[in-house]
């Protein structure tokens, strides 16, 4: 299998670079292609500058940058599935918050599944802010609260509709472009992928700590 990892970054400067050399390793002890495409919603703090020179060694590692033009979530990643030439596609946080060696777990079950999604909800997962609920962001209450209604509302076997943290496979893409934003574009993806009968499968996953700046 091959894979292609899609990371949506905007001022990521302070751990973009150990995040990708992260996931560089992960690859490199499973022995799997892949490649690592960045795309940038123009930041402005060294984020292009330090994906660029880890660029001139690695021939796996793209950069786009989507300038003078509305920050969307959905549409970055879109722009890195257009541009993989993978069957597996992965995106994840940049931040650490999505731990760049849970990639071997994606490995692990991919065979059998269409869809993989990291939940944040499911027995055997942990949240940042367990030890310490003082770190725990102020938007954290009305996520889950979030889940609880869709899992109500939509499927019932599916506990994190805003995950971010997923594996799945690019021919789903043939036929659809995700939308919404944020969160939204995500649900959107679940329903669709729900309707046309494809395998999901959710993974339980350590959340990590955002590394630097803000989210």
């Amino acid at each position: 299998m091959a894979y292609t990892v899609i990371l949506p970054t905007l001022n990521e400067s302070g751990h973009i670079s150990e995040v990708i050399k992260n996931i560089q390793k992960i690859f490199s002890e499973l022995d799997q292609n892949y490649e690592i495409i960045v795309v940038d919603d123009n930041s402005n703090d060294g984020t292009i500058d330090l994906v660029k020179e880890i660029q001139k060694n690695n021939s796996n590692i793209q950069i786009y940058i989507r300038k003078g033009l509305n920050k969307n979530l959905a549409a970055s990643i879109n722009l890195g599935i257009k541009e993989s030439k993978f069957e597996n596609i992965i995106w994840m946080d940049a931040d650490f918050q999505h731990p760049p060696d849970h990639i071997k777990f994606f490995h692990k079950n991919k065979k059998e599944n269409d869809v993989l999604i990291f939940s944040r909800f499911i027995q055997g997962s942990s949240r940042y802010f367990d030890n310490d609920l003082s770190e725990k962001e102020t938007n954290e209450d009305h996520s889950l609260f979030f889940n609880k209604l869709c899992k109500f509302f939509l499927y019932k076997d599916i506990t994190d509709y805003t995950s971010g943290f997923i594996c799945i496979n690019k021919k789903i893409f043939d036929e659809y472009k995700l939308h919404g934003y944020y969160g939204e574009y995500f649900i959107n993806l679940i329903v669709y992928c729900k309707l046309n009968n494809y395998k999901i499968f959710e993974l339980p996953f350590k959340e990590g700590k955002r590394r630097s700046g803000s989210s």
